[in-house]
């Protein structure tokens, strides 16, 4: 399958978080009972962020959703954390982009109004346990002597931490659309995105039949899935026959037909540029294969000072024709240097 966009894990979790259905089966799994006595769901909205600190652009990956708890307004900031080294800093990256949250509402209801509360929600797929600190003052060095008194100076806060890795799917969320993307994300960080567990998660997904939110994520949702699986084509119509509603088995189809279709354009693209740089080195992959042949081609083009040949001509050009031509140019290269 070719190369998803960059950050894909953030891409389908984005997605999917933009339903509030599924941020709310999402929450309803890891927050207190508590807590979630106090909710009115009817309330749940996304909340824009593009804007509110031009410098954590680059390195931000979130969802804000704003709620009413107990009368009172509550944003949650979940960050998805899918580098398999998390970053020990996430207590004070997670208060960098609570303080833009509250500068925001300062601006918009004057100084004399409390702050919202706002939950951070650091979701970890894995593989693994989380090992970096959870809490601000984890982070600062107090000399022994004062600690006491400092004390006080301290800022602290913390995150709430969703270990995905370990949990079972109905775990990971309290409906079907949670658990599904969930699942992708835990599945896709164990190395475990085979056949069994694509079929799974598809079947998961359709569980409550089809709907508008079902729609809207399981195209993104299984292009995601395709991308981080090897399934063969068998398995790809096993999966598509026996698990997606009739109305949708001809889109699912041919998505994963076009998916092929450019994972085969890349894996030339790829090759070709390995080609030129190792040209000997046999390709595992058929694209790979015909990558090596072309950039071969390109070398002794080059080198002959030939009129290069078309790029889209040698990209649809069989194996057996490129190695044809190679061999051609072989023989004229021989004839005129040696």
């Amino acid at each position: 399958m070719p190369a998803e966009p960059k950050q894909p894990h953030d891409r389908i979790f984005r997605h999917s978080m933009s339903l509030p259905r599924v941020a709310r089966e999402f929450l309803e799994a890891w927050l207190p009972p508590k807590f979630l006595a106090l909710v009115d769901w009817n309330t749940l909205a996304i909340q824009k962020v593009s804007g509110l600190d031009n410098s954590l652009k680059e390195h931000r990956e979130d969802v804000v959703y704003r709620i009413m708890a107990a009368g009172r307004p509550v944003c949650f900031y979940l960050l998805l954390e899918h580098q398999s080294r998390p970053s020990y800093d996430m207590p004070l990256r997670c208060l960098e982009y609570t303080i833009p949250l509250w500068r925001k509402e300062r601006a918009g209801k004057g100084s004399q109004k409390k702050l919202p509360l706002v939950i951070p929600v650091v979701v970890h797929p894995g593989p693994g346990k989380w090992p970096s600190a959870r809490r601000l003052r984890d982070l600062i060095e107090i000399p022994e002597e004062i600690a006491v008194w400092a004390k006080k100076f301290v800022p602290d806060c913390g995150y709430l931490l969703a270990e995905l890795a370990g949990h079972p799917m109905e775990k990971l969320a309290s409906g079907s659309l949670g658990q599904a993307v969930m699942a992708a994300l835990q599945a896709e960080r164990r190395g475990k995105l085979g056949y069994g567990q694509v079929r799974k998660i598809i079947a998961t997904l359709f569980t409550g039949g089809d709907s508008p939110d079902v729609t809207f994520l399981s195209r993104q949702l299984w292009t995601y899935l395709l991308h981080h699986s090897e399934l063969k084509n068998s398995e790809i119509e096993e999966i598509v026959a026996t698990t997606i509603p009739t109305t949708r088995k001809r889109k699912f189809m041919s998505t994963a037909q076009r998916l092929k279709l450019e994972g085969r354009q890349e894996g030339r693209q790829e090759g070709r540029q390995e080609g030129r740089q190792e040209g000997r080195q046999e390709g595992r992959q058929e694209g790979r294969q015909e990558g090596e042949w072309i950039g071969k081609i390109e070398l002794l083009e080059q080198m002959l000072g030939n009129q290069p040949t078309s790029k889209k001509l040698l990209e649809a050009a069989p194996l057996a024709k490129l190695k044809a031509r190679f061999h051609k140019l072989e023989e004229e290269y021989h004839r005129r240097f040696r």
